[in-house]
């Protein structure tokens, strides 16, 4: 398949808070994706920088 989103040990957060650390996702072409958790375990910190709204991060 095409994989149409990678992301590589993406670790990010704010300031001296790390929220994301060592993140790995692959998404085929025609795959669905939902992320959950809970309040505060960086669900909106995750999708803000895969889209480039966020520049506190390492990882590709």
């Amino acid at each position: 398949m095409t994989k149409v989103l990678e992301v590589t040990n993406l670790t990010g957060g704010y300031g001296a808070i790390q929220i994301l650390n060592g993140i790995d996702l692959y998404v085929d072409h025609g795959e669905f994706v939902t992320i959950i958790g809970p309040n505060g375990c960086g669900k909106s910190t995750f999708i803000k920088i895969i889209f480039g709204m966020a520049n506190r991060y390492e990882g590709k």
